[in-house]
């Protein structure tokens, strides 16, 4: 059994346990008091269709960490991709034709991506975090969680060229779609997903390749892929940043609060974390806001 790393408390008295752990099991075990409903999980009536339900779990994935609606819409979009007019039917497509499960995954769980999205913050990203963290170090250790294709992982990388210290970092993507990985270690886009990208830089990173263009070595040399859920995804060593940026929208309210103190804790003194313009990490976290989806995580 895993190691629990989190128990939270509603209120002052209301406790959420784990039964049936064993002798042992709880480890760097911290108690954090949450706002009342701040920690509630989805009451049994809050399901997903049971293909959805399904769909996830054959990924690994816990289907209860999805607000339903948000998955629910993406459901006729995942049945249009098989033919199919009903769940049950996709069910029996899926049942005789396993390799089909993860095309319509990513389908349900589509990952919106761009390169630079929400300039501004990738402005002061650049222009302010970037430089404040090198003062210190020699290169970054920078990890995209629901990182889609690597778009904005290879935004990064072309930020970190453009310093100088490409060669001294580490970039690391993480998706739980299989196929989404493949793509983003494969490091080709269209000639419209390269729109944002400034010209010089397309010519100075990017190979042109049938009617798109391939990331140069340059870039794919610092990056590494892995498909993987969130929770189930750490490593001992901190990150200077970490992008979590339209994911935690999707999210339960509990397991988004999960989820951000689980990346809030793989940040490095210092780290920034970079979020979705939408988003907010919750305030009881050791994060200071630099500025519009930027947090900076405070020195112990």
């Amino acid at each position: 059994m895993a190691n629990l790393a989190h128990i939270y408390f509603q209120g002052r008295e209301e406790a959420a346990g784990f039964a049936g752990a064993p002798a042992g099991a709880l480890r760097d075990l911290r108690v954090r008091f949450l706002p009342a409903g701040a920690g509630t999980f989805p009451r049994e009536g809050e399901l997903h269709d049971p293909l959805l339900t399904w769909l996830l779990q054959r990924a690994g994935l816990n289907a209860r960490a999805y607000r339903p609606h948000a998955l629910e819409r993406r459901l006729a979009a995942g049945l249009r991709h098989l033919g199919v007019p009903t769940p049950s039917t996709a069910r029996e497509v899926l049942a005789a034709r396993p390799e089909l499960v993860d095309s319509v995954l990513s389908t349900v769980l589509i990952g919106v991506t761009d390169f630079f999205r929400d300039r501004a913050v990738w402005d002061q990203l650049a222009r302010e975090a970037i430089p404040e963290l090198l003062r210190t170090r020699c290169g970054l250790r920078v990890y995209a969680a629901g990182v889609s294709t690597g778009n904005e992982l290879y935004s990064v990388a072309m930020l970190l060229a453009e310093a100088g210290v490409i060669g001294g970092s580490e970039l690391c993507g993480v998706d739980c779609r299989t196929d989404a990985i493949a793509s983003a270690r494969v490091g080709w886009f269209s000639e419209a997903a390269m729109a944002r990208v400034p010209p010089e830089w397309r010519a100075r990173f990017f190979d042109a390749d049938r009617s798109g263009y391939r990331a140069r070595p340059s870039l794919t040399r610092a990056m590494r892929w892995q498909a993987a859920d969130l929770f189930s995804f750490e490593e001992t060593a901190g990150w200077d940043v970490i992008l979590f940026r339209n994911v935690a929208i999707y999210l339960t309210e509990a397991h988004a609060a999960r989820a951000w103190e689980y990346l809030c804790d793989q940040l490095a003194p210092g780290g920034v974390l970079m979020t979705g313009k939408a988003e907010k990490p919750p305030h009881y976290l050791p994060l200071r806001r630099l500025g519009p989806a930027l947090y900076q995580r405070l020195s112990e």
